[in-house]
């Protein structure tokens, strides 16, 4: 059995988890995930795109969908190999167990960014609006949550066990209302 488990690293030997602030390096995700490349193991960096203008130019630069996350496909024995890089600090867990990630959620970030390369994500809990069907589109086929906001055009699709969603602006006549308010 293989299964994309989501983990979380270290840089400097500090865990993410601590509210230290100023000690993170850029590109940390990009060396553990290279590292576990080299060693043999498939490994996924979701990457978006951040457009800036600075003095007039345009840069272009990419930044981790997830921070602090990567995502490797490894059978049970590869565990230990992994956990002892320099890079790593923890698996993701999910209530008590390992966070495994389907191949299909792997499938919905990769098509996600493909299309809507400028993506946010959000906290899962943070969430909040009305269920809804993609049925036009790129994402058509997909579910997500159409969030309470002015517009009303994001769309937050959820990964998994990760505990977050991917944030994606799609035009409101391609989404379905799929879920109703009950009156009492």
């Amino acid at each position: 059995m293989t299964v994309y488990l989501c983990s979380k690293f270290r840089r400097d030997g500090i865990a993410l988890l601590s509210l230290v602030c100023g000690i993170y390096h850029a590109n940390a995700e990009i060396d553990l995930c290279e590292k576990l490349l080299d060693m043999g193991y498939e490994a996924y960096l979701p990457q978006r795109t951040v457009r800036k203008t600075v003095d007039g130019k345009k840069k272009v630069s990419y930044e981790p969908l997830f921070k602090s996350h990567v995502f490797v496909r490894t059978k049970p024995d590869g565990l230990v190999a992994i956990k002892a890089l320099p890079q790593f600090s923890h698996f993701v867990r999910f209530k008590n167990y390992l966070a495994s990630i389907p191949e299909t959620h792997i499938v919905k970030i990769k098509t996600i960014l493909y299309y809507f390369e400028e993506s946010t994500s959000i906290a899962t809990s943070l969430a909040n609006g009305v269920t809804v069907a993609v049925v036009n589109g790129s994402l058509k086929g997909m579910t997500g949550i159409l969030l309470d906001d002015e517009d009303n055009r994001k769309v937050a699709m959820e990964i998994g066990q990760l505990g977050r969603c991917v944030l994606v602006d799609v035009p409101k006549a391609s989404v379905v209302r799929t879920e109703f308010a009950t009156t009492a």
